[in-house]
Order: C-alpha cells, then sequence, then structure tokens
C-alpha cells in the first residue's frame, strides 16, 4: 500500500471510504480536490462557474465539464461517506477535451488546478 503524503497548502489526505483518499484546497469559495483511488488520482473543482473534473484516460489528461448531478424530480444527488457525511455528486456533462499538460504526479496535478483559478481571481 502507497503511503499518502501530505500536500503543501491542500488539506489531506483524508480516507473517505474504503481505498480512496482526497485531499482538498479552498481558492475564495472555489473547492479543488484530488482524489486517490488504488493509486490512480485525478481532481477538479466545486463551486466554480465552470466545474470540471481532470482525468487520465488512454494515456492522455483530459477535462471534463461538470455539474450537479440530480434526479428525475430535480433534487441533487448526494452520497453517504463513512456513514456520517454527505457529499454532493458531480457528473460530466461533456466528453472531454484534451490538456496539453504533463502531470506525472499528484503535485504536477495539484499545481494544474491552482494555475486555472489564481489567474482568473
Amino acid at each position: 500500500m502507497n503511503i499518502m503524503l501530505p500536500l503543501a497548502a491542500w488539506e489531506g489526505p483524508y480516507c473517505i471510504t474504503e481505498g480512496v483518499y482526497r485531499y482538498s484546497k479552498c481558492i475564495s469559495w472555489i473547492r479543488l480536490y484530488i482524489d486517490v483511488v488504488d493509486g490512480v488520482f485525478y481532481g477538479g473543482t466545486c463551486g466554480a462557474c465552470s466545474n470540471f473534473e481532470v482525468a487520465q484516460e488512454g494515456g492522455r489528461w483530459m477535462r471534463y465539464e461538470t455539474d450537479l448531478a440530480t434526479t428525475p424530480a430535480g433534487e441533487p444527488v448526494l452520497r453517504l461517506r463513512g456513514y456520517s457525511t454527505w457529499e454532493v455528486v458531480y457528473e460530466r456533462i461533456s466528453k472531454g477535451t484534451a490538456i496539453d499538460e504533463t502531470m506525472e504526479s499528484i503535485e504536477d496535478l495539484a499545481a494544474f488546478l491552482e494555475r486555472c483559478f489564481v489567474r482568473s481571481l
């Protein structure tokens, strides 16, 4: 098992369920997150005007626009984590766009996510 190390200026890693760890950071009202599932990592944003998820697919990094997942009645979908915490679920709403970035580590992904918002604020 890999030992999850802290990221500078980020919270975590927190175990949110068996085999899943999360790092998070807030920039103003926007939450950045990085999830690690069995050693594979991806990340994204919540609370921005346009939320997105960044994940490696077929050897390339892709950016997917996301939005709140809703039930057919229009209610937000929530996921219970650890029998104690409700989490809002986001879903991909685009086919994805290739990102011309080299991200080989969690630190590289964290820096990419931070750059997306530090310039815009």
